[in-house]
């Protein structure tokens, strides 16, 4: 590796080594402090430095689905829908919540692989599981073991489309191989979250509604207060008939996109399905339309608190792709034995993934070039995929971390901090899955 290279990279560690102990640098600054470094090291200057800035904040803020479920689930929140779902949950199941944190994880893996995203389906299943169980560690990390995994291999995903063209494949054979590993993540991520809210509810632990505390001052967000039923329409509603906004938000979720495919036609789009359920709460719940209007606007209020702040850190990142820093990373694996070329190749996409996903398909089109010219097989790309949604989960910059954070009222260094211990251990055993594809 020349000089040159060893350079582009020292920004990449500036950044992880301040955000890790004993420093504990607030993400942004961490970033700051990298993105400054690049800056230096790649001897750009202020023109080009604006714009490679301003266009890294470009990718977060169009994000206009995740805003649209954020604003949508908060009004559910806000009109008492979410904890009327809890009040019928408890009556069939009585305090064997950890079934309700283990269904909600499937049905978040199920949702994110027919949609071929995890953030929006995240929005709508984090405040129920919230609701059920609190902020328990292993439920979050069993969320972001089955997102990852079926984002990363849906038929419907960029990442897949982009993997598959690679591969020189149909998107569809590629998602058919790669289901049995999306389904053995899956089972993963459920037992793990089962096993969590087991455990803390045998301890005593449990604390349904309730965050953790900030990993920083100030940056908690507020809870959110369902409205007196005065406020919101005047008339007394059955818990059922509150409830059933949320359910048909979250069925529309499910069996919107296979039906859209099925009739060629977006009846069900991130658009309009916060249309249908906005009208279903309107009408079940006897929500003033006003406001609701007033409660949409206030909802997409904290969405767009955490949108800025990653968009802004994407931004610094963005620095660092300009001077060449993450090609630079993924071309370390040529120091590899052959014999572990493939197991390298995933591990750096593991490690590139953590300061810099927020598309994970924008990481797979700028590594998976380099791995495949380094020598990682053809076959491996689909696990590199996989490894890249992983380390995204423990990424500051990952939209669906900060999806996780709003769900569970938190901050973004207090989901990643979550999951950074556990998962490097997933991505263990998904370097063993390929290693166990290869010898088939």
């Amino acid at each position: 590796m020349s000089t040159a290279q060893m350079l582009s990279i020292l920004p990449l560690i500036i950044i992880l080594v301040l955000l890790l102990p004993p420093f504990r640098f607030h993400f942004l600054l961490a970033g700051l402090v990298g993105g400054v470094a690049a800056v230096v090291i790649g001897g750009l200057n202020a023109a080009t430095a604006s714009k490679v800035f301003l266009d890294g904040m470009g990718q977060i803020m169009t994000i206009y689905s995740v805003m649209l479920f954020a604003a949508t689930a908060m009004v559910l929140a806000r009109c008492g829908c979410t904890g009327a779902v809890m009040d019928l949950i408890k009556n069939k199941l009585g305090d064997r919540l950890e079934l309700v944190a283990a269904a909600m994880v499937l049905v978040q893996g199920a949702a994110s692989y027919m949609a071929g995203n995890g953030a929006a389906n995240t929005l709508v299943t984090a405040p129920l599981v919230f609701a059920a169980v609190g902020f328990n560690p292993l439920v979050v990390v069993g969320m972001s073991i089955v997102s990852g995994a079926s984002w990363a291999t849906s038929p419907s995903s960029a990442e897949s489309a982009y993997i598959s063209k690679q591969m020189a494949i149909s998107v569809g054979d590629y998602a058919s191989s790669m289901l049995p590993y999306t389904l053995a993540l899956w089972v993963l991520g459920v037992a793990i979250a089962w096993y969590g809210a087991r455990r803390w509810r045998l301890a005593g632990k449990l604390q349904p509604g309730v965050a953790p505390a900030p990993s920083a001052p100030g940056l908690q967000p507020p809870k959110v207060a369902t409205m007196p039923e005065e406020e919101i329409g005047g008339k007394e509603v059955g818990t059922a008939r509150r409830a059933l906004p949320f359910f048909i938000m979250l069925l529309l979720i499910l069996a919107g996109p296979p039906i859209n495919r099925l009739i060629n036609v977006p009846l069900f789009s991130p658009v309009l399905i916060p249309l249908w359920v906005l009208v279903a709460a309107a009408l079940l719940v006897w929500v003033n339309p006003n406001k609701l209007a007033e409660m949409f606007i206030e909802g997409g209020v904290t969405i767009l608190r955490y949108l800025f702040a990653v968009a802004v850190f994407l931004g610094l990142i963005n620095l660092l792709a300009e001077i060449g820093t993450f090609k630079a990373f993924a071309s370390m694996i040529s120091i590899a034995p052959v014999t572990f070329i493939t197991v390298a190749g995933l591990l750096v996409a593991f490690l590139v993934a953590i300061p810099s996903a927020a598309y994970t398909v924008g990481i797979d089109a700028l590594i998976i070039p380099v791995l495949s010219q380094l020598g990682v097989p053809v076959w491996a790309f689909g696990f590199v995929g996989i490894a890249v949604a992983q380390g995204a989960m423990m990424s500051p910059a990952q939209i669906n971390v900060a999806a996780t954070a709003h769900g569970f009222q938190t901050d973004i260094m207090c989901i990643v901090r979550n999951n950074a211990p556990y998962m490097p251990i997933v991505f263990i055993v998904t370097a063993a899955m390929a290693m166990l594809f290869a010898a088939r």
